[in-house]
């Protein structure tokens, strides 16, 4: 049977001045350096037949999943609540006053907020329902850093811990975790960071951003 690819990017830098916990907060788009960010993986990305891109409903990753969308203009664009950031109350809070690698999991802050567990579940769930539903071909995911660690972890059948998602590689900004499948089987995870080289000059950084357009809503 034909192997099929999940291809995990996570998205861009994003415009974040006051370094705060940004979740799933509205508005927080891509910096300058994270637009030429998504430009590099786009480019990257050029070469793969794609006819499926699925993005999670954050701003920064709907616009990091349509500069990839520019090089395959037939592809179906579609946005999965499923691929979202995390669901953190530490959302608005400075890295400053938590640190910068913050275990926002444990102890659960609300019992609302999402375990690891929780997020291993439906970032599964979706990846799944793409292999059976595109068998064969090869399909790309915009998604967030800790959600993409730890489905990476999930399917290698590692212990779900804060250590273990946090052990590198991580997912860098638009680097590209590819997952390769024979039927439901994994064959392979890779990672690549297409955009590690990328700089833009504080006046490109300046710049405003442009608009933006809706994505249709998908699984």
């Amino acid at each position: 049977m034909p192997e099929t690819k999940i291809l995990l990017v996570r998205h861009a830098d994003v415009h974040n001045p006051d370094q705060i916990v940004y979740g799933r907060l509205p508005r927080f788009r891509l910096s300058k350096l994270g637009e030429a960010q998504a430009e590099a993986t786009a480019e990257f990305l050029s070469k793969e037949d794609v006819k499926y891109i699925y993005t999670s409903p954050m701003l920064r990753a709907r616009q990091t999943a349509k500069a990839i969308a520019k090089y395959h203009p037939e592809a179906k664009l579609r946005i999965s609540k499923l691929l979202a950031e995390i669901n953190t109350s530490w959302q608005g809070t400075p890295w400053s006053q938590i640190g910068a690698n913050a275990n926002l999991y444990e102890p659960i802050k609300d019992p609302e907020n999402e375990t690891i567990e929780d997020v291993a579940k439906r970032m599964l769930r979706i990846i799944r329902t793409l292999v059976r539903r595109h068998p064969g071909e090869t399909v790309i995911c915009v998604s967030h850093a800790d959600p993409i660690k730890i489905a990476w972890v999930a399917l290698e059948g590692k212990e779900l811990t804060f250590e273990n998602i946090r052990k590198p590689p991580y997912p860098d900004r638009a680097s590209v975790t590819t997952i390769t499948f024979n039927d439901d089987h994994v064959v392979s995870i890779k990672y690549e960071n297409p955009a590690i080289g990328v700089r833009v000059t504080p006046e490109q950084e300046s710049e405003k951003k442009p608009s933006r357009k809706k994505v249709p809503v998908g699984v």
